[in-house]
């Protein structure tokens, strides 16, 4: 059976001026109120606030415009966000549940259970003889929809209920079951103690038959992240009760994860009873595109993990559905523990590092190579790694290396370093994608690569000499970056110092240079003035 209610006039129009300020409902829903019954046992309620009341034919309205007389404002401003946590209440009168939804065509308009849509019927909010009145908001946000001063973002909802046990095992959509195979002896209850927890008891769950639970957008660690479904086919009958729960942090007594494994959050499925007989079990998740764009994760990269006794493997995952708001994932497994949401990175792991010198004069280069292996899930493309100083994380490197390595693949990166001070330094390779190196390896993320550099003042009167078969350049050795020289006649007298003593020729002796000149001048003259 399924009750649908048709439409509720709800008027929400934009006027520029306005100072909207939402009042907060003050009081809770009285069952023996007037209200706008959808059948026998659900109904609408207004809440305790100006905007919802019920018209001259006892249907539920809300005017949040310049119509209603109990409001001193003209509507929602443009390019404003306004919220009321309770401008209506559903109520139910059942002995059973019974759950309800919302659906619109409205721009910028969202209705709310604790903050929670409830606008598809996946996300359907749950009433109960304990739970009789439930209240509705609504967020307005005009900032995400083109509308000018007099436009309407909705007019109209439709509220939809139905008896809960309706959905319990093999409700229409759960993977091609058909009515035929629905148990009415199944009931399944969901309790939600907060965003990220659901406490789910099935009665007379039937053996061998696909069971599913709407868990309603659990959060998996960050909000962007949400468990919607649960289904799950057991070899016994009986009564069962489970929690599932979301974590920020990985589950006690879970083993670490594999490198390049990036967790976006955790969720655990918890028997009462433990070891029970789940032949296959698959679960629904729904991640926003403006998180994996925050966290810089291709959808491509997504993936689930499973802890299990030989650590954490992956389940079957695949991608269901992809739009613009959001990407939708399926995973099937052989049971529930505890699954891992992650993004798949490449993890770059240094295994050897050779220089050009153990020692240079302050300010001259010299060359660090480095083995890399990408022991990562996902390939490195254009990854960018840099050298700094272990003690102070002084960047020492002349430029950026960028790494392209395959999943398995080593290569091998040469980065020029210049240090400007004297001393002796460690030096460490770092970058967004290295992973630490086992033990006491010294190799990895913000690790040692090359010990001991030893680093001497320049001698008196030069500029640089050859290390290492590096190239020399001119440095100020006070500890700073800069490369370029001040005083431009030392460093001309330098120069021609330097000419002098390699020439071998004697100031003295300048004399007959330009003598022999001279010479050499007057002779081509009188050859190119000699008659033919």
């Amino acid at each position: 059976m399924r009750w649908q209610r048709g439409s509720t006039v709800l008027l929400i129009i934009i006027s520029l001026g306005a100072v909207v300020l939402l009042v907060v409902s003050s009081g809770a829903a009285i069952l023996d109120q007037p209200s706008d019954s959808l059948n026998d046992e659900v109904a609408l309620q207004p809440g305790d606030n100006p905007y919802a009341y019920l018209n001259e034919n006892g249907e539920l309205a809300v005017d949040i415009t310049e119509n209603n007389p109990n409001l001193d404002n003209e509507g929602v401003n443009p390019d404003a966000f306004a919220a009321q946590e309770t401008l209506f209440y559903i109520t139910y009168d059942g002995n059973a549940s019974a759950e309800a939804w919302i659906d619109h065509e409205g721009t910028g308009v969202t209705f709310v259970v604790d903050g929670e849509p409830i606008e598809t019927e996946s996300n359907a909010v749950r009433l109960t003889s304990e739970n009789d009145a439930v209240p509705v908001g609504v967020e307005v946000d005009t900032r995400v929809a083109e509308v000018a001063p007099g436009d309407q973002l909705i007019d109209e909802i439709s509220v939809h209920a139905r008896p809960s046990d309706s959905e319990a095992v093999g409700d229409v959509g759960n993977d091609g079951n058909s009515d035929d195979d629905d148990d009415p002896g199944t009931v399944t209850t969901v309790e939600s103690p907060d965003s990220t927890a659901r406490n789910v008891e099935i009665l007379s769950l039937a053996a061998e038959v696909e069971t599913e639970v709407n868990l309603r957008q659990l959060h998996v660690g960050d909000p962007a992240v949400r468990l919607t479904n649960l289904t799950f086919v057991s070899t016994d009958s009986g009564d069962v009760e489970f929690e599932v729960r979301g974590t920020t942090d990985p589950p006690p007594e879970t083993s670490a994860m594999p490198l390049g494994v990036d967790t976006l959050g955790y969720y655990t499925v918890e028997f009462t009873t433990p070891d029970q007989p789940i032949s296959e079990a698959t679960t629904e998740l729904v991640v926003d595109r403006d998180y994996l764009a925050e966290t810089d994760v291709d959808p491509e990269q997504l993936a689930v993990y499973r802890e299990t006794e030989a650590g954490w493997k992956q389940p079957k995952t695949t991608v269901v559905s992809a739009n613009d708001e959001t990407v939708r994932l399926r995973v099937v497994s052989t049971g529930f523990s505890a699954f891992a949401v992650a993004a798949e990175r490449p993890a770059l792991v240094p295994v050897e590092a050779t220089l050009s010198a153990n020692q240079v004069a302050a300010g001259e280069t010299l060359t660090v190579t480095v083995n890399l292996d990408n022991n990562g899930r996902a390939p490195a493309n254009e990854v960018e790694v840099q050298i700094v100083t272990a003690d102070e994380g002084e960047l020492v490197s002349d430029e950026v290396a960028t790494v392209n390595a395959e999943v398995g693949e080593t290569t091998t990166e040469s980065i020029v370093v210049r240090l400007n001070s004297p001393g002796e330094y460690n030096l460490v390779l770092t970058g967004p994608a290295l992973e630490p190196g086992p033990g006491d390896s010294g190799m990895g993320t913000d690790q040692i690569i090359a010990q001991s550099i030893t680093v001497t003042e320049q001698p008196d009167g030069e500029t640089g000499t050859e290390a290492g078969g590096a190239s020399s350049v001119n440095t100020p050795n006070d500890g700073s970056a800069d490369t370029g020289v001040s005083g431009e006649t030392e460093v001309r007298d330098d120069r021609e110092e330097a000419v002098t003593e390699r020439s071998g020729i004697d100031l003295t002796e300048l004399g007959g240079i330009a003598l022999l000149i001279g010479i050499v001048l007057t002779t081509l003259f009188l050859f190119r003035r000699a008659p033919r």
